[in-house]
């Protein structure tokens, strides 16, 4: 009895066992064989740079820093004029009435330019004077006639300067001027005038600092009032380039001692060639910006002749100017005096 239970457990166990391997020969041949096709991973793609400024924004910022004369006062003078090798990398020293005022580095050099500063603390300096710390900085940096400028305008000036290769200079910093810290407002972001002429005119003339020299002081070398922002007798020493004293003309419509007796067309002329209507040259520091109006489109240099040509009069005899240029021949004429009909006459009686 013993024996029968055995064989019949076993054969259970066999025919189990058969069940069982059957199933899994069944499973397996209804298992689809491993594919053999590769996979292609596409590698991940590196994000893609921002895009770079505009080059039409670059090229307009060029051309108001060649109207706003930038490069003038931002190139130190060598042994033969200005270092040009060396532009807007600063260093100009300009002894004046209110002190000797030094020009800073601008260029893209981050320890001694200002290839550190954002854009808006770039924008900030040119249009309020204002340093990336907060101090003011002194007028003799045009702010105020910068402060005009548009936004888009002042960001095509800082994509342009953004290009100006770094050079690595200290300048001295500026700090016993003679003269107040004036704060600007916020930019008001104006229309530049567009096409009428007087409006984009008094725009242009902004950049291209008309006020910034040719205002009246008082006798503490502030300006007279708002009424002689363009009246000129401002006192101008550049030993760099000659000596005496150039006096800052009238250019405001009085007929006697202004340019009132000056055509509009005579106007731009001067401005393009700084020859004025009797053949004389205009020297000075009009003399060195040139270089970069000459370049202006005439459209703008019209629109400014023709914002100066309705200034409204002002009678402000200036003094005839002593500066005489370096090298100039014995008995040359002197440089830029008054800009007014009877100091042209005068001039010619001498």
């Amino acid at each position: 009895m013993k024996m029968r239970f055995l064989l019949s457990v076993t054969a259970l166990a066999l025919a189990g066992s058969g069940c069982k391997k059957k199933g899994e020969e069944a499973a397996a041949s209804s298992t689809p064989p491993p594919s053999t096709e590769v996979k292609v991973v596409e590698p991940k793609k590196a994000p893609e740079p921002p895009p770079g400024p505009d080059p039409k924004v670059i090229e307009r910022g060029a051309y108001l820093v060649k109207a706003g004369g930038c490069v003038v006062c931002h190139t130190g003078m060598g042994p033969h004029g200005p270092d040009l090798e060396h532009a807007f990398a600063g260093g100009l020293e300009m002894p004046d009435p209110i002190g000797t005022w030094r020009t800073p580095n601008i260029t893209q050099d981050k320890g001694t330019g200002i290839g550190g500063w954002t854009d808006a603390q770039i924008a900030a300096a040119i249009r309020e004077g204002v340093r990336p710390d907060g101090t003011q900085l002194f007028p003799i940096m045009p702010y105020m006639n910068y402060n005009r400028m548009t936004d888009s305008d002042v960001n095509a000036v800082v994509a342009f300067l953004r290009t100006v290769k770094p050079v690595e200079r200290v300048t001295a910093p500026n700090k016993d001027l003679k003269m107040a810290k004036v704060p600007a407002p916020k930019p008001a972001n104006q229309s530049d005038g567009g096409d009428d002429p007087v409006k984009h005119g008094e725009y242009m003339a902004s950049i291209m600092l008309c006020s910034h020299c040719h205002w009246t002081p008082d006798k503490n070398f502030a300006p007279a009032g708002p009424d002689k922002m363009f009246s000129g007798g401002l006192p101008i020493e550049l030993p760099m380039l000659g000596k005496g004293t150039l006096f800052t003309a009238n250019i405001t419509s009085d007929a006697e001692t202004g340019i009132g007796k000056w055509t509009e067309d005579q106007v731009f002329t001067t401005i393009k060639t700084l020859t004025r209507p009797d053949g004389r040259p205009i020297l000075g520091p009009m003399m060195l910006l040139q270089s970069g109006w000459s370049q202006l489109e005439d459209k703008d240099i019209k629109a400014v002749a023709a914002f100066v040509h309705q200034l409204p009069p002002v009678k402000n005899k200036v003094p005839a100017s002593t500066f005489k240029m370096n090298g100039l021949p014995p008995g040359a004429p002197a440089g830029a005096g008054s800009g007014s009909a009877a100091g042209s006459a005068a001039t010619k009686a001498k």
